[in-house]
């Protein structure tokens, strides 16, 4: 790249880096979105054709973020260390959300909860179940992922759960577990591993609040369904 190109590509990007300190992200199209981001990992260079690239591929801003690094890699022009720096921000909004539930109702921030498990377990190609423990006011104690399985199958076993809520001191719990294939309801074998949890945690004082499943971009609460 010839001293010219590197003068209008930086150009360019102070001019990105400056709209968004004045407006933030108002007016951005997607592709605006990782290009500003790439113009920290990248240097010199015009990233604006790779942030399109990247778009065409993934399809959209959560598919690029929730793709490994071994894929985000294989684009043209982003090289690793730009692959490493695009997940890193879906990490990052992980722990950010997880910071602000320990010590507070879930009932209090839904919402976040919700946010929170789809960042988790979304993108996983293997499916997986977890809770979130809680203590008798439904104070967040710990997210846990558990146990993990097949493309469509995890074991999950009771006693396991059991002793990990008991090591927290916990009285309430949500479950989770995802849908690796998408599938946005519950199975009948979902359903009754809820029940059989619920009665698990009856005989030691504890009690089943929920059951969340996570199913592609929808975290879909199995009492709103009426599931549990």
């Amino acid at each position: 790249m010839n001293q010219t190109n590197q003068e209008t590509a930086q150009g360019h990007r102070n001019r990105l880096r400056q709209r968004f300190v004045r407006t933030g992200m108002a007016g951005f199209h997607d592709y605006e979105v990782i290009e500003l981001l790439l113009t920290y990992a990248i240097p010199r260079v015009d990233v604006k054709p790779v942030a399109k690239h990247l778009l065409k591929v993934f399809g959209t801003l959560a598919g690029v973020f929730d793709a490994t690094a071994a894929e985000l890699a294989q684009i043209e022009g982003l090289g690793e260390k730009g692959a490493v720096f695009l997940t890193l921000i879906r990490q990052v909004e992980v722990r950010y959300l997880a910071s602000d539930l320990p010590g507070k109702s879930v009932f209090d921030r839904p919402e976040k909860v919700k946010a929170h498990l789809r960042l988790l377990v979304q993108g996983r190609g293997m499916e997986c179940f977890g809770a979130i423990f809680t203590d008798q006011q439904h104070r967040h104690l710990a997210t846990q992922i558990l146990f993990e399985g097949t493309v469509d199958r995890t074991a999950v076993y009771p006693r396991n759960l059991m002793k990990r809520a008991l090591e927290l001191d916990a009285k309430a719990m949500i479950l989770f577990h995802n849908h690796p294939g998408g599938a946005p309801h519950a199975s009948r074998e979902d359903i009754d591993l809820t029940l059989r949890m619920a009665e698990s945690c009856k005989a030691l004082d504890m009690k089943v609040l929920d059951h969340f499943l996570v199913a592609g971009t929808e975290v879909l609460s199995f009492k709103k369904h009426g599931w549990y």
